[in-house]
């Protein structure tokens, strides 16, 4: 029984070993594609904003445009009433030059908010290639670190596997078996006591069984002392 037991602590040690490099070999993977997810839409996010700023910046031009005009007309204008003598023109032609200066000045606040906003997308787009490259950098660091831990883990893999093998045929195909079905049922099938209670599950175990253990112990060490 002292054999099997010890078996069964070695085979619950080589799983745990299996289930790190499974782990790790399945978590890389996914990180990898996680980021890359991320490039993808950082990518479209930055080519959006670029899109809207080139937007702006056209629209921001034609606005430059419409207000050198206006300018313009005010200038011819107000040239204009310093040769006019008739009041009614005079007064007619002053007011298209107020207007003019009303439309001007609405031009130019349109160009500040252009000029605001394209400022801030430039700043945002300046921001999300940062974190691109960044991405970009980590992406290649988890490829590198994914092709490294896979090949270890491979090896590690075959050689536990095959320990885990030998194991198998030692241990009997019934005790196997179960614990195969404890471990599927519950993570975990071997299990260490501490004060009377089982360290997986928590639960006390039955006084009997914790005499026998003591009597074992007390036996194993008086033939060590005879």
């Amino acid at each position: 029984m002292k054999e099997q037991l010890q078996l069964l602590a070695r085979l619950r040690e080589v799983d745990d070993q299996i289930d790190y490099h499974e782990s790790n070999m399945t978590r890389l993977p996914l990180e990898v594609q996680e980021i890359a997810r991320n490039l993808v839409t950082l990518r479209r996010d930055i080519s959006e904003r670029r899109d809207k700023l080139s937007e702006i910046e056209k629209e921001l031009r034609q606005k430059e445009r419409d207000l050198g005009v206006e300018q313009e007309k005010i200038k011819l204008s107000e040239k204009r009433l310093l040769n006019i003598k008739n009041q009614k023109e005079y007064n007619a032609l002053s007011r298209q030059v107020k207007l003019g200066k009303k439309v001007t000045g609405e031009i130019e606040e349109i160009i500040l908010g252009f000029m605001a906003e394209i400022e801030g997308l430039g700043k945002a787009v300046e921001r999300k290639e940062k974190e691109y490259a960044e991405f970009e950098e980590t992406l290649k660091r988890k490829k590198t670190e994914e092709a490294e831990i896979a090949k270890e883990a491979k090896g590690a893999l075959a050689s536990l596997n095959e320990e885990k093998t030998r194991i198998a045929e030692a241990l009997g195909e019934i005790y196997f078996k179960k614990y195969t079905t404890v471990k599927k049922a519950l993570g975990s099938a071997v299990a260490e006591m501490e004060n009377g209670s089982c360290t997986a599950c928590h639960m006390a175990i039955p006084p009997q069984l914790n005499i026998r253990k003591a009597l074992r112990m007390g036996s194993r060490s008086d033939e060590r002392s005879g």
